[in-house]
């Protein structure tokens, strides 16, 4: 009986094990799906733009879309990867300081670089903000959601690993340190600029000595550019190696000269 139950056990234990996988994915992928579509009415209240984002210690989760879409958020859970459970970031959301788990599609590899969903050039950045006469930091403009040529392949928002700012860089998903696989076995959400939901697979990459975190193949990646021809343009002084390349030459580039970490 003893070596029955152990059989037993032993084939149930994994079933109920991806079990459990599963279920933590499917809300994962809720969760995205939900924050695209508070980011949707958000636009719909602010002349079609997608909202700003503040980068200063006193606003980190108040002043980017875990924060600033809280009138259109039900249920503030849902700006939680469950499987990040690291602490110490920002304590607007959760008094514990539990770190988002999703973040906007800033674009790719570095976040100044304006080849997502927000503006960056030498005319607008930073934009440094005031409240109560103290400067509160820079300020992203969110871009025209109407401005992308193709809204159902333009990621919006999509798992992220970076803390305490939160974007989907490549360059700085290494907030949960340099995991040869990265968080949830590479298996990453993302929702697009039409609402929709979806699994894409991400891995740890090595490049220029530099950890980085990507998709794994080259279409993913490219549905993180606003366009594939969109330049990337770093303001002097930020430090990018792609300063002045197109969204697509950029992940082309990488993809082809990455190596696993």
């Amino acid at each position: 009986m003893i070596a029955i139950i152990a059989i037993l056990a032993a084939i149930l234990f994994p079933v109920f094990a991806q079990a459990k996988a599963a279920a933590k994915h499917t809300t994962n992928l809720n969760n995205v799906k939900e924050l695209a579509l508070a980011g949707i009415m958000y636009a719909g209240d602010a002349d079609d733009y997608f909202s700003c984002n503040f980068n200063h210690d006193s606003l980190n989760d108040y002043g980017e879309p875990q924060g600033l879409w809280q009138p259109y958020i039900k249920n503030r859970q849902i700006v939680y990867d469950v499987n990040r459970t690291r602490t110490g970031c920002d304590q607007y959301i959760d008094p514990t300081g539990r770190c988002v788990g999703f973040a906007p599609n800033f674009g790719v590899f570095d976040y100044n670089g304006g080849t997502g969903m927000f503006e960056t050039s030498t005319d607008n950045f930073p934009i440094t903000t005031t409240f109560g006469g103290t400067q509160m930091g820079r300020m992203w403009k969110g871009r025209s959601m109407t401005s992308f040529d193709a809204p159902a392949e333009m990621v919006m928002m999509v798992t992220t690993a970076d803390t305490p700012m939160f974007t989907d860089s490549y360059y700085f998903q290494d907030g949960d340190g340099h995991l040869k696989t990265p968080r949830n076995d590479g298996r990453w959400v993302r929702a697009f600029v039409d609402g929709h939901a979806k699994t894409v697979f991400y891995g740890a990459y090595n490049l220029m000595g530099t950890y980085i975190q990507m998709p794994k193949s080259l279409t993913d990646a490219n549905m993180l550019c606003r366009s594939l021809d969109a330049v990337e343009t770093v303001p002097t002084g930020a430090g990018s190696p792609f300063t002045g390349m197109k969204c697509g030459d950029i992940n082309a580039y990488i993809v082809a000269n990455r190596t696993p970490w």
